[in-house]
């Protein structure tokens, strides 16, 4: 079995590619697996500054803490393996494009590496075009090797213009992939995913444990060269205005963080190349509950990357404004695939590849929990 992907490329590479290399065979030589994890509407105050002290104020479940005892296992990573962008005081901020900062349209920008001109609300068609998954599902060989889970059914629209050609479950009753139920423990979770109730979603939602499971086992069982994991349950706690919920749901996506990182330390060489992306597809208004293009705070979100080919420290600093338009190009360049449009038309609403995650900087500490908000 062979994947068409390559090494990931050096740090020059990352600064100017625009197309990379031709693709490399062996995916068990140098290749560099991609795991790309979204919380959906997880803001940044939370990720940088921890508990909101004002929210928190009365509720039972929203005791004090800082950023780091919210997330130890991100925070912890960070230390030791990765780096997280947009934090203030770090250079530039990295926002969703917008205008409508609401879901489908973020994860739209995220999965094209373009702003989603075609999808403004959550009721959209999807993607008219191929998408990143579906460029690196023309590189693959097995079956196996693309996979999307997410929580939010409506992901699908967004991951993929053919959602029969990679293994995909969005939600509790979408599932397809001819490689998808050919583990045991993989159909188990699908099962206790199906039947699970809803809440704090609604109609076809799976919470996020079934979701996060089901990746858990699909990554140890089928070790992908690339998976998508979409949580929702912290936008939907938002939305209840449920600050105890919200920040438990945080907790429960560190903690898959966590188990995440622990699986691909048991695949030895081929976890320490995986390359693990985390980030949002919108932030949130300053009162938490909401989103859109009324609350044009909402636009701002984070990143954290970890894994051997992420080179910065703590808090990497932005030297441009950053866009979630440009996750699409940083893990194109990670799998050395070559993008699907024409590269001698330039386009400036393309993303460009996050350089900076890749750069060899001095370690710029972790410390959480020491930013204000803003006025």
């Amino acid at each position: 079995m062979h994947w068409a992907f390559g090494a990931l490329v050096s740090t020059a590479a990352w600064v100017a590619a625009t197309v990379v290399a031709k693709p490399v065979a062996d995916p068990d030589d140098e290749s560099t697996p991609v795991v790309l994890v979204v919380l959906d509407g997880v803001r940044w105050q939370e990720v940088f500054n921890g508990v909101d002290s004002t929210l928190a104020m009365g509720r039972e479940g929203s005791s004090g803490s800082d950023a780091a005892d919210l997330l130890p296992n991100v925070y912890a990573a960070t230390r030791t393996r990765g780096a997280l962008l947009g934090a203030p005081g770090h250079g530039k901020t990295i926002v969703a494009s917008g205008p409508n900062f609401v879901s489908l349209p973020g994860y739209m920008e995220i999965f094209e590496g373009r702003p989603p001109v075609s999808c403004q609300d959550n009721e959209c068609d999807g993607a008219r075009e191929p998408t990143l998954v579906d460029e690196i599902r023309a590189h693959a060989v097995r079956d196996s090797d693309v996979a999307v889970f997410a929580s939010w059914e409506r992901i699908r629209v967004a991951a993929t213009r053919d959602p029969s050609q990679i293994v995909l479950s969005a939600g509790r009753t979408d599932a397809g992939g001819s490689a998808l139920g050919t583990d045991p423990e993989v159909n188990e979770a699908l099962e206790r995913g199906r039947y699970a109730d809803a809440y704090p979603g609604h109609g076809a939602f799976r919470p996020d444990r079934f979701t996060g499971a089901l990746a858990l086992r699909y990554l140890d069982a089928k070790r992908p060269a690339f998976l998508f994991v979409g949580l929702g349950e912290p936008d939907e706690y938002a939305h209840r205005g449920d600050y105890p919920g919200y920040l438990a749901s945080l907790r429960a996506a560190d903690d898959f963080i966590g188990q995440l990182l622990a699986t691909l330390d048991r695949m030895g060489e081929r976890g320490r190349r995986t390359l693990v992306l985390l980030t949002s597809d919108h932030g949130r208004a300053r009162d938490y509950r909401e989103h859109g293009a009324q609350f044009p705070e909402s636009a701002r979100v984070w990143l954290a990357a970890f894994g051997a080919p992420v080179h910065a420290r703590g808090f990497a600093a932005a030297p441009q404004p950053r866009r979630l338009a440009d996750i699409a190009p940083t893990i194109r360049t990670a799998l050395a695939i070559r993008p699907m449009e024409d590269p001698l038309i330039e386009d400036p609403s393309r993303g460009r590849p996050l350089s900076e995650l890749f750069e060899d900087v001095e370690p710029s500490g972790v410390r959480a929990g020491s930013y204000a908000p803003p006025p």
